[in-house]
C-alpha cells in the first residue's frame, strides 16, 4: 500500500509540474485527424492579439500566458479543404491559441506570418483540434489523408 500511496504522490507532482510549466501532453497525429471537423491547407497571413474584451493589441511585447486574459490568433487563406464534417469551410479564417501558452506578439508574428501547412480543426468556430501540433507539415499530407480513409 505504501508503494501505491508513493506512486500516487509521484503520479500528481509531475501532472503539476506539467501543468505549472504550461505544456500539454503530445498527441498522436491518428487521434488528433480523428478529431478534426476541418482539415484544410492554409497560409498564415496574420497573427494578432486580442485582450480579455476582444479590443485589438498592438504592442509587439503584448504576452499571452497564464494569468492574462489576452489571446492569440492566426488569421489563415484556405487554399484547399481536404477534408469537412460541417457546413463550407469559409476562405479566410481566424484560429483563436490556446491562452496558456506563453507568446509575444512581436515575435508570433514574425515566425508564423506566411508559414503555410495543413491545418486540424474543430467546430464552427474553427478551434484547433489540440493545443499543441494542431499545425502539421505539408509533408505530412499523404499521412493524414490515410488516416482519414480508416
Amino acid at each position: 500500500m505504501r508503494a501505491a500511496k508513493r506512486f500516487l504522490f509521484l503520479a500528481l507532482l509531475c501532472l503539476a509540474a506539467t501543468v505549472s510549466a504550461t505544456s500539454v501532453v503530445p498527441k498522436p497525429l491518428v487521434e488528433m485527424v480523428r478529431e478534426a471537423d476541418h482539415v484544410v491547407v492554409a497560409t498564415i497571413t496574420r497573427v494578432d492579439m486580442v485582450d480579455g474584451k476582444g479590443r485589438l493589441l498592438t504592442d509587439p511585447e503584448s504576452r499571452t500566458g497564464p494569468g492574462s486574459a489576452n489571446q492569440m490568433r492566426l488569421h489563415l487563406d484556405v487554399q484547399e479543404v481536404i477534408s469537412t464534417r460541417l457546413p463550407p469551410v469559409s476562405r479566410k479564417i481566424q484560429v483563436p491559441l490556446w491562452r496558456m501558452w506563453h507568446y509575444q506578439l512581436g515575435s508570433m508574428q514574425g515566425q508564423l506570418t506566411g508559414q503555410r501547412g495543413i491545418f486540424l480543426l474543430t467546430g464552427r468556430d474553427y478551434q484547433p483540434v489540440y493545443p499543441a501540433d494542431f499545425q502539421r507539415s505539408l509533408d505530412e499530407r499523404e499521412e493524414i489523408q490515410r488516416l482519414l480513409t480508416h
